[in-house]
């Protein structure tokens, strides 16, 4: 077994096994592990560098801004894996605990699975239902269940499924076994036959070959069950060819990441990996039965011949299990890439601005839409008689020379700000502008407020400046004084925490239940008519 010994910039040595799940490391962490020789460590399909740590050669590895199940590979000089480990990276615990990470994860998984996607390092566990889908989806499945549909493959290449097939051929009299009716009436036709049936002596004395129409029996490959299979055959060939066009166009298309991991050293072994994939596959499709199937089709008959078939049944399972969209339903061991940590608390900070919206405002009637085709520009629309309440992620506002997008627009260039609430009632309008930042500490907080700040000055809404501009983070102390309400109806900008622990948005977003009327907060009359969305 490849034990590897690890250590961690504090010193700490452990070690990591083989298939086992090793805890101990932590996001914006620095690992070396110890150097196998003649191999390689790939993290999550990126090569690790060499380097030199105290007395001995190590592997460096950065965590970056992730958090999940992280999947290494050690690999030999010819390619081949020789063990493959399982990492468990933790939330820095300066800003998430595991616990409220967790249950960050669960709200979002709730809401909508889509907004977890991402292309980090770090994997969770997903569903195997619904429509959605990716070229990361679809290559996580190509790659874990590639192996096992050229395993069961193979297997049916070695004894593939026939079917007696009847048909009527000419034989000479030596090559006959047996005969029957229509051979015996074609026979009687022809003066010579009869003889030689008879086995007279005067028969076929000139001694040409007289040929029977006999009835022949042979093992038939084009069958409904090598049909089916060769469906699943062609569309994965097909699926690992979009795949690899999909991964390459992210390649090329890729610039500055920023916070995000970048994707081009991991994407292009994982275009090796499915190139490999393809050509075992198309090597498949050149062999019997899929090479002389005159027209591969899924029919009940097929079905039943597979499911009554161990091998065929294995080769169409995996076959189902890479070609299937779908992350929603149960979890049940299926992992997929999840989106930066930073992402996935700007995305759940959203969920709790709406519930606590809807806590305020409970008479309105509540819907989400997606107004754009991005899965993060989501709006929820609160609606009553006299009164509309809008929670925004990720709303567009253009520049000061386009035209408005729902009324947003930006003085100077186009913005996108985290999260926007807009109320309009009889007491007023309200517009507040909220900023998720995933930090803690003084130095970092300050400088996240230089967003807070732009958008108080540039952002407008009907042409009215934000009423609040503040920045959320995850745990307290910061920057004191810009937590206080004082600071933030003085400034018109500042900073709330909001996390599992703490919720610090009624706060913010109590201002915005003053002047309500009953026809907020109770039953609509049944006259109403309600405001038209914008």
């Amino acid at each position: 077994m490849a034990i590897i010994r690890c250590i961690d910039k504090q010193g700490s040595t452990f070690t990591v096994n083989p298939e086992a799940l090793a805890s101990g490391f932590m996001e914006r962490g620095t690992y070396y592990f110890e150097i196998v020789p003649e191999s390689r460590l790939f993290v999550d399909d990126e090569p690790l560098e060499a380097s030199r740590h105290e007395a001995f050669d190590a592997w460096r590895w950065e965590p970056g801004f992730y958090a999940g199940k992280v999947i290494a590979e050690l690999v030999d000089t010819g390619g081949k894996v020789l063990a493959t480990y399982h990492f468990d990276v933790a939330p820095d615990q300066n800003k998430l605990g595991e616990t409220s990470f967790a249950a960050m994860l669960d709200e979002l998984l709730a809401f909508d699975t889509r907004l977890l996607l991402g292309n980090e390092y770090a994997q969770l566990e997903v569903g195997r239902e619904g429509r959605t889908s990716n070229p990361h989806l679809q290559y996580a499945r190509l790659k874990r269940y590639g192996p096992a549909l050229l395993s069961a493959f193979t297997e049916v290449l070695r004894k593939p499924l026939t079917r007696l097939h009847r048909e009527r051929t000419l034989r000479p009299a030596h090559q006959m076994r047996r005969i029957d009716r229509q051979t015996l009436r074609r026979a009687l036709q022809d003066p010579a036959a009869t003889a030689l049936l008879y086995n007279l002596e005067q028969a076929n004395t000139s001694g040409e070959v007289l040929h029977f129409d006999v009835p022949t029996v042979f093992e038939d490959l084009d069958n409904p069950a090598n049909q089916a299979l060769a469906v699943v055959l062609g569309e994965t060939l097909r699926r690992s060819r979009y795949v690899i066009a999909a991964l390459q166009k992210i390649i090329d298309g890729e610039g500055d990441t920023g916070a995000r991991s970048a994707l081009t050293p991991r994407l292009g072994r994982r275009i090796e990996f499915l190139e490999g994939l393809q050509s075992d596959l198309r090597r498949i499709q050149r062999r019997e039965p899929f090479c002389s199937l005159r027209q591969p089709r899924i029919s009940a008959a097929g079905l039943n011949a597979v499911s009554a078939h161990p091998a065929y049944a294995r080769a169409y399972r995996h076959g189902w299990y890479v070609l299937r969209p779908g992350i929603d339903g149960s979890s049940e061991g299926e992992r997929l890439w999840i989106s930066p940590t930073w992402e996935i608390y700007e995305r759940w900070c959203y969920l709790q601005v709406v519930a606590m919206m809807k806590s305020i405002y409970p008479g309105l009637q509540w819907r989400d839409r997606w107004p754009g085709t991005s899965l993060d520009y989501i709006r929820c629309t609160g609606r009553g008689i006299d009164t509309q309440v809008d929670v925004w992620l990720q709303v567009h506002c253009p520049a000061f020379d386009q035209p408005a997008s729902h009324g947003f627009s930006s003085i100077s260039g186009a913005r996108y700000p985290d999260i926007v609430v807009t109320v309009e009632s009889p007491a007023g309008s309200s517009f507040l502008v909220m900023d998720a930042k995933y930090r803690v500490e003084r130095k970092w907080v300050l400088e996240g407020m230089v967003s807070a700040h732009l958008y108080r000055d540039c952002l407008r809404w009907k042409g009215r400046k934000p009423d609040l501009s503040i920045l959320l983070v995850p745990r307290a102390g910061g920057a004191p004084l810009l937590e206080t309400m004082t600071y933030q109806k003085a400034n018109g900008v500042g900073v709330a925490v909001l996390s599992v622990e703490h919720n610090g948005l009624q706060a913010v977003l109590k201002p915005f239940a003053r002047g309500r009327s009953d026809s907020e907060s109770g039953e609509l009359p049944r006259a109403a008519t309600p405001l038209p969305l914008n």
